[in-house]
């Protein structure tokens, strides 16, 4: 399809719709059914955009992020029904009083979301449902708690080159190199662009200062009055009244956790052929988290917490609740793909182009931040603009790891804040808010560290 300023119009009334109604599942409904007529014009095919969505589960990836969800779903019931959750605050709190307080809720949060630098979903995941219950626990707010896992988990996946999103880089700069545009070493290039990528680094610094500074006093007020009763469980929630009696454990959390965690990375190694850095990062959370739930629910049954029968019920449940933001993750990855064919990301990058030199990275950073907030991926917007902007920067002298920071900085900020973006509907659904309040409070922040970025961008531009 010819690229034009049609192409942003699904995108724009999709964003425009998911903050009016409050409800991305209608908006993203509404911006498929808008580019596949688009589409159908343009191509003549009927039906292109309710036909995306099924022809999500053709791709791997996002077939296995969707079942992923679901067993994370299970996962989150199971503990909880266990009573590992309940036994873990416990532990943390009274019995060795590691954490103490609000700040300590945070910091745990935090510092596991910085330190799980291989894979952004597990790091939301692994930080959301170990902190979630500390954050009840001392009444602060579970937007809080998405904002933490979001802003740490994606920003550090892309700083830290020895991941999947390291081995995603070289691979693109090394076809930069293979075509001749640049003549460099690719790690060398990726590891001199980490100083560069000044939205990722701001965005880890503020959660810190957020954090000590509790900005998010007023809404966690809120939330204390909400929890003495007054909120309504959400869909997706694991908050229930579970039956029998259960003894509070800490083991029950942290042996199923460690067991994610560690069947994850063991996969990854697996197929990897021995080199974490070349596994494939969906096979390990997809295999990693039924291997959990199943040796989870032998752990259980055969320590008499559960009955294979009471277990299969918990894990149908925990699934069940984590439904909902399942599908708006599918309507995610089918708008998605819409939106690639209609070329959006390529229209907003062709405005970059023309410009002079000193201004080309704080260019490319908001081309980026602007594509990837309107298409809600970071390695999207990645492989789309290092095409793009390599080639333009080598012509026109611009520092090539400068570039590729002003690249990564701006695809990042759509990654963590676009109300599309999986890794934001994942650290909602992790946190058990709304999708939109998430967004909304994290906004403020991520756009206080892309004012910021434009800045060194731009101050960059001119000195290097």
């Amino acid at each position: 399809m010819e690229i034009s300023w049609l192409s942003i119009v699904p995108v724009l009334l999709t964003v425009i719709l998911a903050f009016a109604a409050k409800n991305v599942f209608i908006a993203l409904l509404s911006g498929i059914i808008a580019a596949g007529i688009i589409l159908d014009v343009n191509t003549g095919i009927v039906f292109t955009g309710l036909n995306s969505i099924y022809q999500v589960f053709q791709d791997d990836w996002a077939a296995k992020s969707i079942l992923f969800c679901l067993m994370i779903g299970a996962f989150v019931y199971v503990i909880e029904a266990s009573g590992g959750v309940h036994g873990m605050v416990e532990y943390l709190t009274e019995k060795r009083k590691v954490v103490k307080s609000k700040i300590g809720a945070q910091l745990l949060a935090y510092l596991l979301g910085i330190f799980l630098f291989i894979d952004a979903t597990s790091s939301i995941v692994i930080s959301g449902v170990a902190s979630r219950p500390l954050f009840d626990r001392f009444d602060v707010s579970r937007e809080k708690l998405a904002y933490i896992t979001d802003s740490t988990s994606s920003p550090i996946a892309w700083l830290i080159p020895f991941n999947a999103a390291g081995a995603f880089l070289i691979a693109m700069i090394g076809g930069q190199v293979s075509a001749g545009i640049i003549d460099v070493d690719p790690m060398s290039v990726v590891i001199s662009a980490i100083p560069f990528q000044l939205y990722g680094i701001l965005s880890i610094l503020l959660v810190g200062v957020v954090i000590f500074t509790d900005k998010h006093r007023k809404k966690e007020t809120q939330w204390v009055k909400l929890n003495t009763g007054e909120r309504e469980v959400e869909d997706y929630s694991s908050e229930e009244i579970f039956e029998g009696d259960i003894t509070p454990n800490a083991k029950n959390m942290l042996i199923p956790l460690a067991l994610l965690v560690g069947s994850i990375f063991v996969i990854m190694i697996i197929t990897g052929d021995g080199n974490i850095l070349k596994g494939d990062g969906s096979a390990g959370i997809y295999i990693g988290a039924i291997i959990t739930l199943i040796v989870t629910g032998i752990y259980y049954i055969a320590q008499g917490i559960t009955k294979t029968e009471t277990y299969m019920k918990w894990v149908m449940k925990g699934m069940g609740n984590y439904l909902g933001v399942t599908m708006i993750l599918v309507l995610a990855f089918a708008f998605s793909d819409l939106v690639s064919q209609l070329g959006t990301g390529e229209f907003i990058a062709s405005i970059s182009s023309n410009v002079n030199p000193a201004f080309v990275p704080v260019m490319i950073f908001i081309v980026g931040a602007m594509m990837s907030f309107a298409t809600g991926t970071s390695a999207g917007t990645v492989a789309v603009l290092i095409p793009i902007a390599i080639p333009m920067a080598a012509a026109l002298g611009v520092s090539i790891p400068l570039t590729l920071g002003a690249i990564i900085s701006g695809s990042v900020f759509g990654d963590h804040c676009s109300p599309i973006s999986d890794s934001t509907i994942l650290s909602s659904m992790i946190a058990e808010v709304h999708v939109i309040d998430h967004v909304k409070t994290q906004m403020p922040y991520a756009l206080t560290s892309a004012v910021l970025a434009s800045l060194g961008f731009l101050v960059f531009g001119f000195i290097i």
